[in-house]
C-alpha cells in the first residue's frame, strides 16, 4: 500500500512564482494608473496585488496545510482524492498509460465502458511528492503501465 501527499517543496516554489507573477501585476498596474494621472494608484495597485495574489495562491496553499493523502496505491485499487470518485477497483481499470510534456507526467486511467461510454481519468503526478519511478513502480505491480511519450 503506498499513499502519496502534495510536495512541500514544489508548494514552496510555486509560491515564489506567484509572488514574482504578483509583483509583475502590481508594477504593471502601477505604470498604467500613474499614466492615466489617476490619484489613487497606489491603493488600486495595492488591491490588484492582493487580489491576484490570493486568487493565484489559495488552492496551493489549502492544498498544504490539509497534507491529506492525494493519491493511494491500494491492492484492492487505485484513489486520487482530486478525483472525488472514491476507490477505483483494478477490474474496472481497462489500461493505463503514462503521458509525458516536457518535464511534467501525466497517468491516464482507461476505465471500461459502462452504458457505452469509457472514461479516462488523469492523474497529475508533477505536484506530488514522490517521484514518477516510486510511483509507476506501486503501480506496474498490481497492473502494467504503458508509456505514450
Amino acid at each position: 500500500m503506498n499513499r502519496f501527499r502534495y510536495s512541500r517543496t514544489k508548494f514552496w516554489l510555486a509560491i515564489i512564482v506567484a509572488l514574482g507573477l504578483t509583483a509583475m501585476v502590481a508594477g504593471l498596474t502601477w505604470m498604467i494608473f500613474t499614466r492615466l494621472g489617476n490619484p489613487n494608484a497606489d491603493a488600486i495597485t495595492a488591491v490588484a496585488g492582493l487580489v491576484f495574489l490570493a486568487f493565484f495562491s489559495a488552492r496551493m496553499a489549502l492544498q498544504y496545510f490539509r497534507d491529506d493523502v492525494v493519491l493511494a496505491i491500494l491492492p484492492t485499487g487505485i484513489n486520487d482524492a482530486r478525483w472525488a470518485r472514491g476507490l477505483i477497483e483494478w477490474e474496472r481499470i481497462k489500461e493505463i498509460t503514462l503521458r509525458q510534456r516536457e518535464n511534467e507526467f501525466q497517468l491516464d486511467v482507461h476505465l471500461w465502458p459502462v452504458s457505452g461510454s469509457s472514461e479516462i481519468l488523469s492523474i497529475d503526478l508533477e505536484a506530488l511528492e514522490s517521484d514518477v519511478e516510486t510511483i509507476t513502480s506501486a503501480i506496474n505491480i498490481h497492473m502494467p503501465i504503458r508509456n505514450e511519450y
